[in-house]
């Protein structure tokens, strides 16, 4: 709780992590509960590299945008003044299986 508290207060538009042999997005998020864009904290799970390892089944939460445990994958993250562009790509087909944009914290 102390981290997702700080993250809302220090207006971060993106988390990052990948311990989940998966990959799982969010809607952008402040204290559970899904905000408008560029309003909160979008968290992102890329740990498909190994994805054949997974055996358990995901569980629903109202904040996960997208989930994929089938596939080897990455993500791209493009930067700029105004947004972020955000992709999970397959591997080895290039694939894009999630695509959209995070604007800045208002």
């Amino acid at each position: 709780k102390a981290v997702v508290s700080t993250q809302s207060t220090g207006r971060v538009n993106l988390h990052l992590s990948g311990h989940y042999h998966s990959y799982e997005s969010s809607c952008s998020v402040v204290s559970g509960d899904c905000v408008d864009p560029g309003s909160g904290t979008v968290y992102i799970v890329v740990g498909t590299g190994g994805y054949g390892l997974e055996a358990q089944d995901y569980i629903y939460y109202p904040w996960s945008q997208t989930q994929n445990c089938k596939d080897h994958g990455y993500s791209k993250v493009v930067v700029n003044e105004t947004h972020m562009h955000v992709q999970f790509v397959t591997t080895p087909h290039r694939t894009v299986k999630d695509n959209f944009v995070i604007p800045i914290w208002k």
